[in-house]
């Protein structure tokens, strides 16, 4: 089930993630039909939040978000 209006960033770490882990981000990114999902090559899922460089991947992908849900207008 898709829903149009919930715009959806899955974001994803380029390293360190289980075998299939890719393939099941990919699913969760199907649960809105507004949605992408970006995976940050050379990145680990503890670097997304505390390297530099890493953790503005974060921070662009919860702006992204939030400008899709004022576009929408709500």
């Amino acid at each position: 089930m898709s829903v149009r209006w919930k715009p959806l960033i899955v974001l994803s770490a380029g390293t360190g993630s289980l075998p299939g882990w890719a393939a099941q981000q990919n699913d969760l990114a199907t649960l809105s039909t507004d949605s992408v999902h970006r995976t940050i090559p050379g990145a680990t899922h503890a670097s997304l939040i505390d390297d530099h460089v890493d953790a503005g991947q974060s921070s662009r992908a919860i702006r992204d978000v939030v400008t899709a849900v004022q576009r929408a207008g709500g």
